[in-house]
């Protein structure tokens, strides 16, 4: 997709990346994902009405619209007709405000997506804003009734303006609907030209019109124009509506049924919201012709219910407008905040390529140096004089510590660049692996609700904590028995690690080391917790609590115990054991509380298995 290429929702430029450059994507998305595209379908979802209920409301406004037609038409007294021409004024102001404004504000969304349909209803809002100034330009400047638009002096000239710029409205606004259909794109057309070609249009109608007007068939007869001229209270029907003035207005309203059929076909078809709007508001001028076709407000002093309605067409078709820039705006603060975690993505993804290329570096150079070192000493240790052998022991020893230690760092990097594993197999693999070194019989259970996985750098992190207090434990806690349980509360991750060592006295003033520093900073990092239970002979649990900030596309499973293949026991048996519904971890003393964690498996004081 180009950098120019309009957004399927006709919202502008699409932000694409390359292949390989995109969001992370997940089972059933495309390889390539534009984020407007996506910020997009989710902003506008809460803007717009599904098909069904669109169709309902366009189909009720239908209905409102006749029932309120037949009823004028059924009743005179119920017509609205007023003459005054301080209020012509005022209403016919208004539309040319509205219009206008309409005009304004679609100007700059055709700038930005280069939509032909836009640029067609810029048009279509202009030449009704044009005709709408001519008409109050001629009340104020007192040339009306020179073209014969008053109703003391009723003649022809306004009655074709009118219907011509109301024909040519509605086929302007067909053209949008096509050109939305096929997401036409303006091309080489060129601005000006459809711009003013309507206004042009109508401007030599209007000269030829006054011209010839001693020539042109009428659209009301001489019997109409009489009643105009009699009827001051407008309570009776006009009579003498040529079927040339009827077959025009019929024209008008088929084209602007046509034009909302089409707006309606674009809004169920994931289109624009502001179409959806233009849809309702085409109805509602296709039945503000059927009334003006009753009683013309063509004249000046003149006010009908159709002149209201138009202006409420403009109304609905500004809410549409309204409604699109909110959807925009929603849509692009979704965008930047997509962006923002996309940028978090590349720095992870550095992180962990950094970390790839250190652990290879640690495995070909100084684990095999280590090695080296240790096969050279194993030789000369032979030779080593009786009173030498006490510290050629402990340089074995060390040397044995330093390759335990390289490849401690080595499984933790590695497990860093499984972030596409659930997360219940990374502590299973990190569970097994310690037992595998450490020769400590160690287990791991998960609860019902562990999710399937965490976002990549709270998963690395809750990871790095579990594998220092094993760490801990390995070094420090002379344990023969190791519980690893991560479970669910609420919203938040809890992973215990809990051993059957000496333990120590946390009243007694100690030196932490950096491990538990560590741990502790991870811990608030995720905006989470860390507890240490212990006292002496009564072994130590170490419990990371963390809130999950799980996406929408990171799902929970189910139960994940059994299939985890490592657990002791099913996590569900667990409440059993402990005689307790709720979490073993809230038991009152420390040593109930590493009890109840280390109950959960074999017996506690089993010897060591073999490694």
């Amino acid at each position: 997709m180009s950098a120019r290429e309009p957004d399927p929702l006709g919202r502008g430029p699409a932000l694409a990346f390359p292949p390989g450059r995109c969001l992370p994507c997940r089972p059933g998305w495309p390889a390539e994902v534009t984020i407007i595209e996506r910020m997009s379908r989710a902003g506008t979802s809460l803007d717009r009405l599904r098909p069904r209920r669109f169709d309902l409301t366009l189909v009720a406004t239908v209905a409102l619209m006749a029932l309120f037609t037949v009823l004028l038409a059924a009743d005179v007294d119920l017509r609205l007709v007023l003459f005054d021409r301080t209020l012509d004024i005022v209403v016919t102001s208004w539309s040319v405000l509205f219009a206008g404004g309409l005009a304004l504000l679609t100007m700059p969304r055709f700038r930005d997506s280069g939509r032909l349909t836009l640029l067609l209803q810029v048009a279509a809002f202009l030449l009704s804003a044009a005709y709408g100034a001519f008409c109050v330009a001629a009340v104020l400047f007192r040339f009306d009734g020179t073209l014969g638009m008053t109703l003391g002096h009723p003649e022809q000239l306004p009655l074709y303006l009118n219907a011509v710029t109301r024909l040519l409205t509605a086929i302007l606004f067909v053209l949008a609907g096509i050109a939305a259909i096929n997401r036409l794109q303006t091309g080489t057309w060129r601005l000006r030209t459809v711009l003013l070609a309507p206004i042009a249009i109508v401007a030599i109608v209007g000269v030829v019109t006054y011209l010839a007007r001693d020539l042109l068939p009428p659209l009301i007869d001489e019997v109409g124009m009489t009643e105009l001229l009699r009827d001051t209270a407008g309570g009776g029907r006009l009579p003498g509506i040529t079927p040339l003035a009827v077959s025009m207005v019929v024209t008008t309203v088929l084209l602007l049924i046509a034009g909302s059929l089409l707006f309606r076909t674009v809004y169920v078809t994931r289109g624009p919201v502001s179409d959806g709007f233009l849809a309702v508001a085409l109805v509602i001028t296709a039945f503000a012709e059927l009334q003006a076709a009753f009683y013309p407000s063509v004249f000046t002093n003149l006010v009908t219910a159709s002149d209201l309605m138009r202006v409420i067409a403009y109304g609905v078709i500004l809410l549409g407008i309204g409604a699109e820039q909110r959807s925009d705006l929603r849509a692009l603060r979704e965008a930047y905040a997509a962006l923002d975690r996309l940028r978090v993505t590349e720095a992870e993804r550095a992180a962990l390529e950094e970390r790839a290329r250190l652990a290879r570096e640690i495995h070909d150079g100084l684990a095999q140096h280590l090695w080296f070192a240790k096969l050279k000493f194993e030789r000369l240790s032979g030779s080593v004089p009786a009173e030498e052998r006490p510290l050629a022991g402990e340089v074995g020893q060390a040397l044995d510590s330093a390759i335990v230690e390289a490849r401690q760092a080595l499984v933790t990097m590695r497990t860093s660049l499984d972030t596409d594993l659930p997360l219940s197999e990374m502590l299973t693999r990190t569970v097994e692996d310690f037992g595998q070194r450490s020769g400590i019989q160690v287990t791991f259970s998960a609860g019902p609700a562990l999710p399937a996985a965490l976002p990549p750098r709270q998963q690395i992190e809750v990871l790095r904590v579990v594998q220092e207090a094993l760490t801990n434990v390995r070094k420090h806690a002379d344990a023969t028995v190791v519980r690893v349980r991560a479970d669910t509360h609420g919203r938040d991750l809890s992973v215990t690690v809990a051993d059957n060592g000496k333990g120590f006295d946390p009243t007694a003033p100690i030196d932490q080391g950096l491990g538990v520093q560590g741990m502790e900073e991870r811990a608030r990092l995720m905006g989470g917790s860390l507890r240490i239970t212990s006292e002496p002979q009564g072994g130590t649990m170490v419990e990371v609590t963390v809130p999950m900030l799980l996406p929408d596309w990171l799902a929970s499973t189910a139960p994940l115990a059994a299939a985890s293949g490592v657990t002791a026991m099913e996590s569900s048996d667990a409440p059993a054991r402990s005689g307790r519904t709720s979490d073993p971890l809230d038991d009152t003393t420390t040593s109930a509380r590493v009890q109840a964690a280390l109950s959960q498996g074999a017996d506690p004081q089993a010897p060591r298995p073999v490694p």
